[in-house]
């Protein structure tokens, strides 16, 4: 979906014009004018998010759940087989935490791995505040693809 969505109206003297109805910023409105200054409007990211779930319908997001679901099962399997790693979900929809060895910390491994290009995660401690804590949360969508598993799974090993 596009940053605007444009509609059509008319102005004052019955003339057609369009207006700006939905924006993901206000960088066209003088600083003294805009309503907020927020960089992102979450009414787009709303109205972009119930189109999607329009066109996919009941059945399709069905399968779009199995099928992060398949992804993040995918993500798992691999992330275990990397030494020190431990598995902390039994049971789990596309996000799940794991455990780095003892002494590592999760945010230094995630910085890390960015500086290899790959978005490793989130550290627990950016949501509980424990600053040295070694819970990794990891999540997996449609987006992903075998060769970003890979990806991730050769990152975190050189992070670790």
């Amino acid at each position: 979906m596009p940053g605007r969505l444009v509609g059509q109206t008319r102005d004052s003297e019955g003339k057609r014009v369009f207006v700006l109805t939905l924006g993901t910023r206000e960088q066209h409105i003088r600083r003294e004018k805009a309503t907020s200054n927020i960089c992102t409007s979450s009414g787009v990211m709303a109205t972009s998010f119930s189109m999607h779930l329009s066109m996919l319908g009941e059945v399709g997001l069905q399968g779009l759940a199995r099928h992060n679901h398949a992804q993040a099962v995918a993500l798992a399997k691999a992330v275990k087989q990397v030494d020190g790693v431990k598995m902390l979900n039994k049971s789990f929809f596309n996000e799940f935490t794991v455990g780095l060895p003892g002494g590592v910390s999760a945010a230094k491994v995630v910085e890390k791995m960015a500086k290899r290009g790959v978005l490793g995660g989130v550290p627990a401690s950016r949501l509980f505040g424990k600053p040295d804590d070694n819970l990794l949360i990891m999540a997996a969508t449609e987006m992903n693809t075998p060769a970003d598993n890979k990806a991730l799974c050769a990152a975190l090993r050189a992070s670790l």
